[in-house]
């Protein structure tokens, strides 16, 4: 694994640590891809669902998570939030096979099987509709999923 940048041993601000710990690993290719105009041309409009558990209490994905980024600035990822309810909005010009992985990256978050953001000294578990499942980022995003992700610290925190 290669390394870019500097790392500060003496500066107590956290802030660069935490992205550190917290960015996506890389970004997924349609994580970049930016809707420049929202008309009736979308061929694709789907809302899956979104809850995080980290230790038994609900982690709030924040509203507007992909819009007016760096990468899509003015604009939205394919992937996006309006409000803090965990609704997703998987919108494109074409219809897309779009993984769990896309909203992830455009948060600036990991998720995969190793743990979320920087809880990763756990157990980690994912449910669709009901069912457990083990695609983890590589799940394929669906209208009306019920995606449930829970995390459990193996410490005791």
């Amino acid at each position: 694994m290669e390394y870019q940048g500097m790392i500060n041993l003496i500066d107590n601000d956290k802030s660069t640590e935490s992205k550190l710990e917290n960015t996506a690993d890389e970004m997924h290719p349609l994580g970049a891809y930016c809707l420049t105009d929202h008309d009736s041309s979308m061929q694709m409009h789907i809302h899956p669902y979104v809850t995080i558990i980290i230790n038994d209490e609900e982690y709030q994905i924040p509203a507007n998570a992909g819009i007016d980024t760096e990468t899509c600035v003015g604009a939205m990822h394919m992937v996006h939030t309006h409000d803090a309810t965990g609704r997703l909005h998987v919108e494109n010009y074409t219809k897309e096979d779009v993984p769990l992985e896309v909203f992830f990256d455009v948060w600036g978050v990991h998720f995969d099987e190793t743990g979320i953001m920087n809880y990763r000294d756990g157990t980690i578990e994912m449910t669709v509709n009901g069912t457990l499942s083990e695609d983890y980022q590589n799940l394929i995003l669906a209208d009306k999923q019920n995606i449930v992700i829970k995390y459990t610290s193996n410490q005791g925190e």
